[in-house]
């Protein structure tokens, strides 16, 4: 239970003014980008402070936006937009952080963090899809999606007869699991830049997880698997459900294989910011060809120990 000391009150005030501060200031000065950053602040405040006083300060946060939203008259769509993309990073690096400090009780080992993580992320976007992604919301999105289709089309020279319906409802109907799948990859860039800051910045770190020590468990893989199958084999409502829950588990073989791809690509012996600069360069002009290759990789790795397993049996 948390003790109202004054030191504890300093941590809270000095959490929740750096969360507030830094939240309002990257969405006031870099919106293009906030979704990509907007965990920055509360991994950082997140890895210095106990979790209680963690707790405590995203809370606090949370009133002041609440408070602000509810007096404010303008532009009350966007904040709540923002409220609600607040709540929700806060709920996840809140879990986040949970589990970070079971693994230093040794209650949760290492490897299944990220697993943990990923199927409550899956729980929480599907939960606030369910609430807040209405029928309003859909069509400004498929009028927008039919617009640049179109327009795309034209800048190519093809036929405007091209029927891009069937590609417009499968986007809008993914897109929860789209955004997990990114939200979790800005999450684990974000969590290492936060490392890196606090060691630079010369405060101590209370967590010693590390991010490239990982592993799919056969029952996640083949779990994954058969949520492919029943994609295929079902449709409507029912398929999507299923195919949103494969593409968020792919983020699991994606990372398993990013980490083999990034531990072979560490015993290179060139600088260390030449290898960074490789990896970012790799992404820019590879693209979603490179994260397919990545997510081969980590899903031809898992196959190949499913079969050792059968085998040896």
């Amino acid at each position: 239970m948390l003790s109202y000391s004054r030191e504890n009150l300093i941590s809270i005030f000095y959490g929740s003014l750096l969360i507030i501060s830094l939240e309002l200031l990257f969405l006031k000065l870099l919106p293009g980008i906030y979704p990509l950053i907007n965990t920055l602040p509360l991994l950082f405040l997140s890895q210095i402070i106990r979790i209680d006083l963690l707790l405590f300060s995203l809370t606090t946060s949370m009133v002041f936006f609440l408070f602000t939203f509810l007096n404010n008259f303008l532009n009350n769509i966007i904040f709540f937009k923002f409220l609600l993309k607040f709540f929700t990073i806060s709920t996840i690096v809140f879990f986040f952080t949970f589990l970070l400090n079971e693994n230093e009780k040794k209650k949760v080992i290492n490897k299944k963090i990220i697993v943990y993580l990923t199927f409550f992320s899956l729980f929480v976007a599907g939960l606030l899809s369910f609430l807040f992604f209405s029928n309003i919301e859909q069509n400004q999105l498929r009028e927008y999606l039919t617009k640049f289709t179109n327009e795309f089309l034209k800048l190519k020279g093809m036929p405007n007869d091209v029927d891009s319906l069937p590609l417009i409802e499968l986007i809008i109907n993914i897109i929860p699991s789209i955004n997990v799948f990114s939200f979790l990859t800005t999450l684990l860039i974000n969590f290492n830049i936060t490392k890196f800051l606090i060691k630079r910045l010369n405060f101590i770190n209370k967590y010693s997880f590390d991010v490239f020590e990982f592993e799919i468990p056969t029952l996640v893989f083949f779990l994954f698997n058969v949520l492919i199958v029943l994609s295929t084999q079902t449709s409507g409502n029912l398929n999507y459900f299923f195919l949103n829950c494969a593409i968020v588990l792919s983020f699991l073989i994606f990372y398993e294989g990013f980490i083999s791809f990034y531990k072979s690509f560490k015993k290179l012996e060139i600088n260390n910011y030449l290898k960074i600069i490789i990896i970012f360069l790799l992404f820019i002009f590879l693209g979603y060809v490179l994260f397919l290759i990545l997510f081969l990789l980590g899903f031809f790795m898992n196959l190949k120990k499913v079969t050792k397993r059968i085998v040896k049996y």
